[in-house]
């Protein structure tokens, strides 16, 4: 597809097509991943240079209802992958598109219950994604503490299954990219001696994980570097102490701190963050306004501070699932109508305050 050559390019607005699991942005291109209905086949959004959404409805064979896509990352515009999980039980699903179609690509880690959560890559011959595998056990969900995480690494041939960080228990939901070969990872585990839920974050270097030192009760949703020794993680800090609010946490290459977030009235998280540079940082979520209606939350760090952003007057109740950061410095947020919690897409651009 011809690069327009503009870097002040926003996508179009994007509403009532699907509901945003996640997004990924290469030169002026933007991918979308997500469903319109469940059970139903996931829907890929694709716009380049600001023009219209295209549509495509993936899955692996005309019957199937249940493929569902919940990372995507684009290397180029001919290299871009998704990930997620098929049938039921939920087993592991690896999607590829090279410039013309999606296909499908062998994915380890396959047993039932697995679930791909998001991906990132390096270049063309490394990539990670990362996830969970859950017991099936009858009834409700198993402790945490049952749960397994799971790591799949791309050498530009094959996808190849790598042992999970720490005990290998727990949920990995986010991955990212932070130099040849090494990956920052980021969930929830459960630790022995507490209860309750705890973040998780591990490195990949060395070809094999290794799990930080970080006993802080929540979890990580997201993770995004701005360099090997300048990387945040957002979540919901889940201390029994007083509510739930955003997780924030930083690594400067040694430790990772929490940082304390703006005051936020009623329950909060943060699902998505991307970095541009050390002063542009985004993190996005949602916000319960004692219990009356979820609405939006945005953030900003400008290098110093984080900062809450007022939504546009225009923006609906929505929970924001993700953000990019476009080569202009503008962000894009992305997620679902919290009126109606389902089966609605929502997307809204965010500027930070002068």
């Amino acid at each position: 597809m011809p690069d327009s050559g503009r870097t002040d390019v926003h996508p179009p607005p994007l509403r009532n097509e699907l509901t945003v699991q996640d997004m990924t942005a290469v030169g002026d291109e933007v991918w979308a991943v997500g469903r319109a209905t469940f059970p139903g086949p996931t829907l890929i959004a694709h716009s380049a240079g600001g023009e219209p959404w295209q549509l495509t409805s993936y899955s692996t064979s005309p019957g199937a209802k249940f493929t569902d896509l919940a990372g995507v990352h684009a290397i180029s515009s001919a290299d871009v992958w998704g990930v997620g999980s098929d049938e039921v039980p939920s087993r592991t699903h690896i999607a590829h598109h090279d410039g013309t179609r999606w296909r499908a690509v062998d994915s380890p880690g396959d047993a039932d219950g697995s679930h791909l959560s998001a991906v990132a890559a390096q270049g063309r011959d490394d990539a990670f994604a990362v996830g969970s595998r859950t017991p099936q056990t009858p009834g409700a969900l198993p402790p945490l503490a049952l749960w397994e995480t799971l790591a799949v690494r791309w050498d530009g041939t094959r996808w190849t299954a790598v042992p999970g960080p720490g005990s290998g228990h727990g949920i990995l939901s986010s991955v990212c990219a932070v130099g040849p070969g090494a990956y920052w990872a980021g969930g929830t585990t459960a630790l022995s001696a507490r209860s309750g839920n705890f973040a998780l974050l591990a490195h990949f270097a060395g070809e094999r994980w290794q799990e930080a030192d970080v006993e802080v009760a929540g979890s990580v949703h997201a993770v995004a570097a701005v360099a090997p020794d300048n990387i945040w993680a957002v979540g919901q800090d889940q201390d029994p102490n007083h509510p739930p609010v955003p997780l924030i946490l930083h690594y400067d290459g040694h430790d990772w701190t929490p940082v304390s977030p703006p005051a936020i009235p009623g329950q909060s998280w943060l699902n998505g963050l991307a970095c541009a540079g050390p002063d542009n940082v985004w993190a996005v979520g949602a916000q319960d306004h004692d219990g009356a209606q979820i609405g939006p939350l945005i953030m900003h760090f400008d290098g110093s501070a984080w900062t809450i952003i007022d939504p546009p007057a225009t923006a609906a109740p929505a929970v924001l699932q993700a953000v990019i950061i476009l080569p202009s410095g503008d962000a894009y947020a992305a997620g679902l109508l919290s009126s109606i919690f389902a089966d609605t897409g929502y997307t809204i651009p965010l500027v930070p305050h002068p």
